[in-house]
């Protein structure tokens, strides 16, 4: 990474004085510093990458997602983020290359946390929901406490039993982490596993899960606990499902054709909110109100017959092929991500109806 008159670089960008070129160089030394975090972050088990990944340049495009934000521009062509983070340091002081590159590290990294927040919330919204429930019950119990290591989060019961003694609060020296594998914990949790438990119960069982017998740990990454609250809960959700639906039997087709009318119920509800909501009042044009129709209907069938759904952004993409993450975040997201949560919303209430 080149660091040589990077104070310079910087003073250029911020005041306009600069060339095309020297515009790509600092863009070429943000993602790189991004990228390295993105590494550092994969190396302890963050699925960074989207699906179908192919390489390095995959891991490149996040981080250009992921700092785009640094260089919004104001109607004067400003960068405003950066002006805001530099110019007091550029007016008031001398700064060298190595503590320049030191303030751009941690602008970059902070950035880059914040967008990759929203990259898996769009991605996994179901997960990040998890995520969300996780950190509630944790700031609102006091059985639990998180700590950061290595990259992640981690949560741990402020007592447990351990071989018929109880140990207090372990400080960071004692937090034990014996590798425990995700398919024997998500065997046992199954077994615990009650559909009417909170979030807050459902950690408690896991963390008494590890804290016991053979396993030897006392706490768990909160990534590995949202994983397993879907999976397991999909699980079982499943499993009942086939237990009480023959899937050759009338009864099931006719379950399947109710839920598809339901689901023409919605898709025309939704497309007629377009049409009137956007359409008719000019706000979108009749192609995009067109290309929302056809996202919505791929979105509404992916999630009612058992078919993995995508980000939001991935819908759209299918039918605006050149569709960026910058465009569809600038463009896109507010109307689209809104007719998602009313798509969701509708279906609930119908399906609910109907069962």
């Amino acid at each position: 990474m080149k660091t040589k008159n990077l104070s310079n670089l910087v003073s250029m960008i911020c005041s306009k004085d600069y060339t095309s070129q020297n515009l790509v160089e600092f863009i070429d030394v943000c993602q790189k510093i991004a990228v390295s975090y993105l590494k550092y972050q994969e190396a302890f088990g963050k699925n960074i990458r989207p699906k179908n990944s192919e390489g390095l340049n995959d891991l490149e495009d996040v981080a250009i997602d992921c700092i785009a934000g640094l260089f919004m521009r104001n109607e004067t062509d400003d960068f405003v983020q950066l002006n805001r983070y530099f110019t007091p340091f550029l007016n008031n002081s001398e700064i060298d290359d190595n503590e320049m590159l030191m303030m751009l590290r941690r602008l970059v990294v902070k950035k880059t946390k914040q967008e990759l927040s929203r990259i898996f919330r769009e991605r996994d919204p179901e997960g990040a929901k998890i995520i969300r429930n996780i950190r509630v019950a944790i700031r609102n119990s006091d059985q639990f406490s998180s700590f950061k290591e290595m990259g992640r989060e981690f949560v741990y019961l402020h007592n447990y039993q351990q071989d018929d003694n109880k140990l207090s609060d372990p400080d960071a020296h004692e937090r034990k982490l014996s590798g425990l594998s995700d398919k024997i914990l998500a065997q046992e949790f199954s077994q615990r596993y009650c559909p009417t438990d909170s979030v807050s119960t459902m950690m408690k069982k896991m963390l008494e899960i590890v804290s016991n017998g053979p396993f030897n740990q006392n706490c768990l990454p909160i990534d590995t606990i949202a994983n397993l609250i879907r999976d397991v809960t999909f699980n079982q959700f499943k499993e009942e499902t086939c237990k009480d639906t023959d899937n050759t039997s009338p009864f099931h087709d006719l379950q399947l054709k109710e839920v598809d009318a339901v689901n023409k119920d919605v898709i025309q509800l939704i497309h007629q909110k377009i049409q009137l909501q956007y359409l008719k009042k000019n706000k979108i044009s009749s192609l995009k109100a067109d290309i929302y129709c056809k996202a919505i209907n791929d979105f509404v069938q992916d999630l009612t017959h058992e078919r993995e759904c995508e980000s939001n952004f991935r819908y759209l993409k299918r039918y605006i092929p050149n569709l960026s993450q910058k465009s569809y975040r600038e463009q896109e997201r507010s109307i689209f991500e809104y007719l998602v949560k009313v798509t969701k919303k509708s279906l609930r209430k119908k399906l609910k109806e109907l069962l």
